[in-house]
């Protein structure tokens, strides 16, 4: 009898528990924040217990956006990416821990992705970003100049030190193609530090998420048909623990000599990429599906299969062949889409 009154009491104990956590979740308000950041938009929608708790975790959360925007923005001349391109050959320079990781993070992407993913393409994406606005297309000497200070084998990384060593000069870094989903990561884990747990952070189209929305199975998130920014396909991802980025380069283009060149540059080549794709990537971080987005537009499919293996992610390519959408899709993608 006493055995089955302890048994009871450890019963009720648990479902007591049970119940007051799931008021506790049902009870969370939902608090949206969007200003601009880093040249995009950058939103946060998260649950709370309430508005000052929420409050307080957006308002560091875009102070810590500002602080890494201050270190691997390529435009803000005082960024502490900027004043490498000033840097002497040879003389070791001593880096802030965010900027280090996020070099030593390309690095890795540079070598699995066969140099399609390279922070180095600075001066590349310098001369091709005035030609678009000139709409003058850069002559072949000066691709050529610029592509001959682009490669990461011309860059050394101390990682005891945390120190860069370019080896040849007048070198730049580009972080465009990863810096927003490095940031998306980090505001995500500085809402943990709060203990929200239910948030997606979308810095400029690079998003990741925690948890679900009540009553959702996870995040929606939709897919932009190529070319439009307005008109999305018609399934849309559901989410959850999970980071997303596109990269579309399926209309933005210059024409020279009856090719189309694309906005993404084949740091290998020098050139803007010949075939056009929308490239979504869902991967276990932001940074890493930001980055894979990228390379996943340059690289051939045989090659996007085995690197989205190779990270754990899905990817799914978008053409638009004779105005029609053509797919194709490695991993398991299609598991990610609302039915």
């Amino acid at each position: 009898m006493n055995a089955n009154f302890f048994y009871l009491k450890k019963l009720i104990f648990f479902l007591l528990l049970f119940v007051q956590v799931f008021i506790s979740v049902a009870q969370k308000n939902r608090y949206a924040y969007s200003v601009q950041k880093m040249g995009s938009p950058f939103n946060i929608v998260l649950y709370a217990d309430t508005k000052q708790i929420a409050d307080s975790a957006a308002q560091e959360s875009l102070k810590l956006v500002d602080s890494i925007n201050l270190i691997c923005s390529d435009y803000d001349s005082s960024s502490e990416l900027f004043k490498l391109r000033y840097a002497a050959v040879g003389a070791p320079i001593k880096l802030s821990p965010i900027l280090f990781e996020l070099i030593y993070i390309a690095k890795g992407a540079y070598k699995d992705a066969d140099g399609s993913f390279d922070i180095t393409v600075g001066p590349l994406s310098g001369l091709l970003r005035n030609a678009r606005k000139s709409q003058q297309f850069p002559t072949n000497a000066a691709i050529n100049e610029a592509r001959n200070r682009v490669g990461f084998n011309k860059v050394q990384l101390d990682s005891g030190a945390q120190t860069i060593t370019f080896l040849y000069p007048n070198m730049q870094l580009d972080m465009g193609a990863i810096a927003k989903g490095y940031a998306a990561d980090k505001v995500l884990a500085l809402l943990k530090s709060f203990g929200i747990t239910t948030a997606l952070v979308d810095a400029g189209g690079d998003m990741v998420g925690a948890g679900m929305p009540p009553q959702k199975k996870g995040w929606t998130i939709g897919i932009n048909v190529p070319g439009q920014q307005e008109k999305l396909l018609e399934r849309k991802l559901i989410l959850s623990n999970k980071a997303v980025a596109t990269s579309g380069d399926a209309f933005q283009y210059m024409l020279h000599e009856g090719k189309k060149y694309g906005h993404i540059i084949d740091p290998r080549t020098g050139y803007g990429v010949t075939f056009q794709r929308n490239v979504t990537v869902v991967a276990p971080t932001a940074t890493t599906a930001d980055w894979l987005a990228t390379a996943c537009s340059i690289l051939t499919l045989d090659q996007v299969k085995i690197l989205a293996k190779k990270y754990k992610s899905e990817v799914l390519i978008s053409t638009v062949q004779n105005g029609r959408v053509h797919k194709v899709n490695f991993g398991k993608f299609d598991g990610y889409l609302a039915q």
